[in-house]
């Protein structure tokens, strides 16, 4: 079973046990807790402390897929996730003193706050990263960050990576300029 999934079902079983509380005896805030909770192991595989979650994610390719925390927006294109360094694949957005600079990481930061869940899915073609920073899609809040991003004219296509990247194919990279054989 998933952590996200585990640690749910636990959140779920205490707002149960607290609605039967509630009803049998009033505010459960006032109470000492009838029922305490360990959070079920959440032991995952992990690669440089990031989680390797399994194949049920909806990652393309075979490199890393794994969900974590937003505990950083850095700038347009780069967030800090589980405490790793995660840049854009495919977009860019301009530096933070550049013109759009401040905007884009606003942008970025109003669609996935610090603190969301993300799946980042890294760019089997670009594996080595930049900078020690993985390289990858990043699913945040149901939307695709490096599609919103140039959606939003807040960024712009990186069409030299075109070519060593997995996501070439996707509809979005299309559209904003990738093409086999670019």
């Amino acid at each position: 079973m998933k952590p996200v999934i585990k640690i749910g079902i636990a959140i779920i079983v205490v707002a149960i046990f607290g609605i039967v509380a509630n009803q049998f005896g009033g505010d459960v805030a006032d109470e000492t807790p009838i029922v305490s909770v360990d959070v079920v192991d959440t032991t995952v595989e992990k690669v440089n402390d990031i989680p390797i979650v399994d194949e049920n994610l909806d990652c393309m390719g075979t490199a890393k897929c794994f969900a974590g925390i937003v505990s950083e927006v850095i700038d347009g294109d780069t967030l800090k996730v589980n405490g790793e360094s995660i840049r854009f694949s495919l977009s860019s957005a301009p530096e933070l003193k550049g013109f759009g600079g401040i905007e884009s990481k606003n942008f970025i930061e109003t669609l996935c706050p610090v603190g969301s869940t993300v799946i980042v899915d890294e760019d089997d073609g670009q594996i080595l990263g930049s900078y020690g920073r993985i390289i990858g899609l990043v699913y945040c809040n149901d939307v695709i960050l490096n599609q919103e991003l140039l959606d939003a004219n807040l960024g712009y296509l990186e069409e030299r990576f075109c070519d060593s990247s997995e996501f070439e194919v996707t509809t979005w990279a299309q559209k904003h300029g990738c093409s086999s054989g670019n």
